[in-house]
């Protein structure tokens, strides 16, 4: 629908208020031509202020919430079309030639609603970055919400059968400071992020789109050819986002129906 569709529609739907605030109020007769949006508002706002039909004023907001959503609908759009020009006339990858759009099982799937890699390219290497590591910290809490409730570590704190998702941070922390097996996965993650901070810089002025995630671990696992790399990396960034969402909806139905056990179900 193109912007001349779009603002039609909204015209069309002020003009509805219009047709039926007259039709529906006694005394008042339909006009044979409706006046333009500007003249309606403005007689509407006058009929309104000088106490006449209510109804006139309800049309006024009407055709006022229609022609914004008409002006919202034509920007929403300029913006896509926009995106697209500025991919076919510079010739530029999408999102900067990211890996993650291909080997969708429909050929190439480059989806950016918000265009935020058109609007905000300066960000790309840090939007990697974090979509990596909270993919890698969902995947590994995916993994931390079902394996205890199978397999539980062999030490006291672990094999209290009162342990679960929502239990588990305060029962696991302390009860001084620096004790309980919390402040052991802290030491760990800080000192990944230490180390992450001494190869990026304290404010990542050295993060770029080619090391964004890039831990230096696990290398070796990676094929060798540059095709099988990036599907083994797609293969992350989709394992990680699925892991968000599973991880979300974990947490969310498991409080909601208060069943904090695998597999999460109302009743269980």
């Amino acid at each position: 629908m193109g912007k001349s569709s779009v603002a039609a529609c909204a015209l069309a739907g002020a003009g509805a208020c219009c047709f039926s605030s007259s039709a529906f109020t006694v005394g008042q007769q339909v006009a044979s031509r409706p006046a333009a949006p500007q003249q309606f508002l403005g007689q509407a706002a006058t009929q309104a202020s000088q106490g006449e039909s209510g109804a006139s004023f309800c049309a006024a907001v009407g055709a006022v919430v229609g022609v914004a959503s008409a002006a919202a609908a034509v920007g929403r759009k300029r913006v896509a079309r926009k995106a697209g020009e500025i991919k076919v006339a510079d010739g530029a990858e999408f999102a900067g030639g990211l890996i993650g759009s291909k080997y969708a099982g429909f050929g190439e799937y480059a989806w950016d609603p918000a265009g935020f890699s058109t609007r905000y390219p300066e960000h790309l290497a840090w939007y990697r970055e974090s979509e990596l590591k909270h993919g890698r910290v969902a995947m590994l809490a995916f993994v931390g919400l079902v394996v205890p409730d199978f397999v539980r570590i062999p030490l006291e704190q672990f094999e209290d059968s009162g342990l679960d998702m929502v239990t588990a941070h305060n029962k696991l922390i302390g009860p001084g400071l620096g004790e309980g097996p919390m402040w052991w996965l802290l030491c760990v993650c800080g000192a990944i992020e230490s180390l992450r901070f001494k190869e990026m810089g304290f404010g990542f002025e050295k993060l770029t789109l080619e090391n964004a995630g890039d831990l230096n671990f696990g290398k070796s696992f990676l094929p060798q050819t540059a095709e099988g790399k990036e599907l083994m990396k797609t293969k992350e960034l989709k394992n990680g986002r699925l892991a968000m969402m599973a991880v979300s909806g974990i947490f969310t139905a498991g409080v909601t129906w208060n069943a904090h056990h695998f597999p999460w179900l109302p009743g269980q």
